[in-house]
């Protein structure tokens, strides 16, 4: 299920199939259809970052966003 900051943090990827995992107080890791994208610190993760890896994974995948 995807959350209300999920939303607003990952925008229109949400809809893509990108969610965002928490398995611990200090990182995030933002997934495609279940698969690992990216790490990111708690801190340190941005709106505009977790939508540039999403964006930057669909692109290598050869679906553009």
């Amino acid at each position: 299920m995807t959350t209300q900051a999920q939303i607003q943090g990952l925008g229109e990827f949400a809809d893509r199939g990108f969610t965002l995992e928490h398995p611990d107080d200090h990182i995030v890791e933002l997934r495609h259809q279940g698969d690992l994208i990216a790490r990111f610190s708690q801190t340190g993760a941005t709106q505009e970052g977790l939508q540039r890896e999403c964006a930057r994974h669909l692109e290598a995948d050869g679906d553009h966003a």
